[in-house]
């Protein structure tokens, strides 16, 4: 009985090295599972840490450029707020006077267009006023068309109603005007 109970020790023992190899297997397969499992998520946590890195850098050139967009146009409103008032000017002093008192106004109203003139400049407004020069929808709009008469050009801006004005590359108002067609 010794020998058969030796025997039966052995083949427990055995046994038992077998199923504590077997959970050792199990245990690394677990361990090699969860390390793959955490590279996986490591990989994924670190594209989504540098997809928001992108993006906090394309947020940044954006404020950047809103910023910069903003001083340069900052006289925009201010602008289009005057551009009545200016063609107003215009008109008045396009006016016939006769007599000295009138005179005087009239020089008075040139100086204030001249100043006028002078600070939309410095601000980067220009004018537009394209007689004689190809139509471009972009800076003017076409109100009426009349034939074309001798020596003129086809789609030629013959008459301007109503300046334009530019500020900087940003059409403030387009040009009014008569083209021949």
């Amino acid at each position: 009985m010794t020998k058969e109970n030796n025997n039966e020790e052995v083949v427990e023992e055995l046994q038992n090295e077998t199923d504590s190899q077997e959970i050792l297997e199990n245990e690394e397969l677990v361990e090699v599972d969860e390390l793959a499992e955490t590279k996986v998520a490591l990989d994924e946590m670190e594209d989504r840490y540098l997809r928001l890195q992108a993006e906090l850098a394309n947020m940044r050139k954006r404020g950047q450029k809103e910023r910069e967009d903003a001083a340069k146009y900052r006289s925009q409103s201010l602008a289009t707020e005057l551009l009545p008032v200016i063609d107003n000017l215009e008109r008045a002093m396009a006016t016939d006077i006769d007599d000295a008192q009138a005179e005087g106004l009239k020089k008075g109203l040139e100086m204030v267009m001249t100043t006028f003139r002078t600070a939309l400049k410095n601000e980067g407004i220009e004018e537009i006023n394209p007689v004689n020069e190809a139509f471009d929808p972009n800076y003017h709009q076409a109100v009426q068309t009349q034939p074309v008469e001798e020596g003129q050009a086809s789609d030629t801006i013959v008459t301007v109603l109503q300046k334009g004005y530019v500020l900087k590359d940003r059409v403030l108002r387009p040009a009014m005007v008569i083209v021949a067609q």
